[in-house]
């Protein structure tokens, strides 16, 4: 398995277990809004599995492209929620 998909794998596995501790604290805690809820555990699901399966078909190069697109798109998106509040 090459790196970044490794990578993906691993980060996939980290954000589902971090979301199913999320969702017990928030249950114990009987702050579950159900509606909200199952719709980001469907579009989780989907958006997960597309992302393993697209990974797969492109290249290493490309794949490099998109990681560094996106962080630095959310670092932008972070200094500007932080700049203009």
């Amino acid at each position: 398995m090459a790196p970044y998909l490794q990578s993906l794998a691993f980060t996939r596995f980290q954000t589902f277990i971090s979301c199913t501790a999320a969702f017990i604290t928030y249950f114990l805690a009987g702050n579950i809004a159900w509606d909200i809820a199952i719709y980001y555990t469907i579009g989780s699901l989907i958006g997960s599995q597309l992302a393993v399966r697209v990974a797969q078909k492109i290249s290493t190069r490309q794949l490099k492209f998109v990681l560094h697109a996106v962080t630095i798109a959310l670092l932008l998106q972070l200094i500007l929620r932080i700049a203009f509040p």
